[in-house]
């Protein structure tokens, strides 16, 4: 399944996409000179194909290339990260 990934046009969320139908999103707000992921979703029939993941590395690789820190309020990035710890390096000390 290719999953596509897009910033929204606000700049508020992620969006998953699966043969042009979006699957997922990944909210996030900048605040405080960090990203802060508050919540992921994926619609029920795509849970477990990896679309959550996407959104996941997707999101974080942009805060990588930006130079930025995140704050994951999101149990799934929080354990997204936790499974990739080349990643851990991106979460803010808060």
């Amino acid at each position: 399944m290719q999953v596509d990934v897009k910033l929204s046009p606000g700049g508020d969320f992620y969006a998953a996409e699966v043969d042009g139908k979006q699957v997922g999103l990944l909210e996030l707000v900048r605040r405080d000179g960090v990203i802060v992921y508050p919540h992921t979703e994926v619609q029920p029939e795509y849970e477990g194909n990896g679309v959550g993941a996407a959104l996941v590395r997707v999101a974080l690789d942009a805060v990588r290339a930006e130079g930025a820190k995140v704050v994951p309020l999101c149990w799934f990035v929080r354990g997204w990260i936790a499974r990739h710890p080349d990643y851990a390096d991106l979460v803010a000390d808060v």
